[in-house]
This record gives C-alpha cells, sequence and structure tokens, in this order.
C-alpha cells in the first residue's frame, strides 16, 4: 500500500503544520501509558503500521504515536529526507520530539516510550536513537535499506565521522547502552541492489555498501557493530518473510511487550517534552 497523503485521523502537527501524525490511545488508559513510537517506510503506510501493532499487542495499554513525513514539502522532493535524521534544513529528531509533546497533551503522561521503524523508517528509527536514545526504553530496527555503523572513521552517515556537524548533535552511546535493542530482518529479504544510495544519488555515499549489499546482510552488519560496541543487541532474522510489513510488524510488537513485561517498572529517564 502507499500513502503519498495523508493517513485517516490525521492530527496536524501545531508546531510545524508540514507535518502530522496519527495518535491512537491506549485502549483501556488505566494508569500511565506505555507509548510505542511507529515510523513508516517509503510507502507512507501509516494506518496499516498501526493496525498490525494493534493485532500484535492485543488489549494491552499502549498508545501508538505514528508520525506521517510526506514525500513533497514546501514543492520540494523530500521523500527520504527523513531517513537520515536531518536534510534540507529539517530536523526531523526536532520534528518527532514535537509530535510527543502534542501527543501528550492530547493525552496525558506516558511512563515508557519504544521506539519502532520499519524500512526506510528503520534508518530514522537507528538515526533517532544513536541521538536520542535517552528519551527511550527499547528500540526496534526493523529491515533498514541503509544502517549507519559504530565507527568513528567512517564518515556519516555509513558510518560517525563528522555526525555532529552534520546533525549538529553529538552521537550519545552511552545512553543507547542502556537501553535493549532489537535487529530484526526477514530472512528472505535478501535481493541485491534495491537499497544503493551511490555517490551522486540524493543522500549518497562512497561508503554505502560497507555493510552489505542487501537488507539481510546490512541488518547482520549492524547488529554486529552495536554488540562491538557494547550496545546490548539482538539479532532476529524472520523465516520465510521477504520485505513485508505486517509480520514485521507482529515480530516488532511480540519483542516490545516482552521488553515491557521485563520492566513493569517506570524509567529513570524522563520522556523527551516533560
Amino acid at each position: 500500500m502507499s500513502a503519498l497523503f495523508p493517513p485517516s485521523n490525521y492530527c496536524p502537527l501545531q508546531a510545524d503544520p508540514r507535518f502530522g501524525f496519527v495518535f491512537s490511545p491506549a485502549p483501556g488508559k488505566k494508569g500511565h501509558n506505555v507509548l510505542v513510537i511507529a515510523i513508516h517506510g517509503s510507502d507512507r503506510d501509516v494506518d496499516g503500521m498501526i493496525a498490525a501493532l494493534r493485532d500484535g499487542f492485543g488489549d494491552r495499554e499502549i498508545a501508538i504515536l505514528a508520525p506521517f513525513f510526506p514525500n513533497q514539502i514546501d514543492n520540494a522532493d523530500h521523500a527520504d529526507g527523513y531517513k537520515f535524521l536531518v536534510s534540507g534544513g529539517i530536523d526531523y529528531a526536532d520534528v518527532l520530539d514535537a509530535m510527543i509533546a502534542q501527543s501528550k497533551a492530547l493525552d496525558g503522561d506516558f511512563d515508557t516510550a519504544y521506539l519502532y521503524g520499519f524500512s526506510g523508517g528503520a534508518q530514522f528509527a537507528e538515526r533517532y536513537g544513536l541521538f536520542c536514545a535517552a528519551h527511550l526504553c527499547g528500540l526496534v530496527i526493523a529491515a533498514p535499506g541503509n544502517v549507519t555503523l559504530i565507527d568513528e572513521t567512517l564518515e556519516w552517515w555509513p558510518g560517525l565521522a563528522g555526525a555532529k556537524a552534520q546533525t549538529d548533535r553529538a552521537p550519545d552511546l552511552k545512553s543507547l547502552r542502556q537501553i535493549p535493542v532489537a535487529v530484526m530482518v526477514g530472512a528472505q529479504d535478501c535481493t541485491r541492489g534495491l537499497v544503493a544510495r551511490p555517490l551522486g544519488t540524493p543522500h549518497g555515499s562512497a561508503f554505502e555498501a560497507v555493510a552489505g549489499d542487501s537488507r539481510l546482510a546490512r541488518a547482520r552488519t549492524l547488529h554486529a557493530s552495536f554488540q562491538n560496541a557494547g550496545i546490548s543487541s539482538s539479532l532476529r532474522e524472520i523465516a520465510d518473510v521477504a520485505h513485508d510489513l505486517h509480520p514485521m510488524t507482529l515480530n516488532a510488537a511480540d519483542q516490545i511487550a516482552r521488553w515491557i513485561d521485563v520492566k513493569n517498572t517506570a524509567p529513570t529517564s524522563p520522556i523527551n517534552g516533560e
């Protein structure tokens, strides 16, 4: 499904109406809510993400925030900009933080926040986690096309060299080491060439293939890079699945539910916007 226009139940962002989101409250609103932030892929299937998460969560007390980052902004092409956190003069991390703050105004406080991204959204999720993990209690990166390795010798975005100059943010690996991270990918998501972003193309890099030539290879390399950096990463390869939103999202919901069951306490770090 492709969604180039805002999804159903779309709420404009008050801080910047060029953007918006869908907010799905927790079913029963008992006590403080857990917030799951779900970042869409290039197809922008926000409704499909929310439906799959609700299938996976059942009647759990979980609120869902699903941003919508439009293809066109101010009559210019920004289809891939959000994946790289800062692009075209837009700081997408700030945009997400404003959405979190507005969601809290809609539905009260949240105890904990988990971030999940699929495909292009997984790229955003990983890079948000690299800089803003202090706002999160867990991070799920599902089937990313391009990845950023924990490598200070490799230029941004394939690595972290020059990241602060490009994003105006310093990587916060200390906070990222304090939360669980799950890297997921379909075991059949191994088509080569689909994720290439060579030098000379938008957001291209001479080092774009350093992590491999398929989503499966890049997920494995990212997981290994996280582990080598002391980040608590797990890798789940989903059998008989290629690049498919619904099964990946069900697995993400399962992982987040497991983290919630283990945690059972309020976080020590506040969610951004407090």
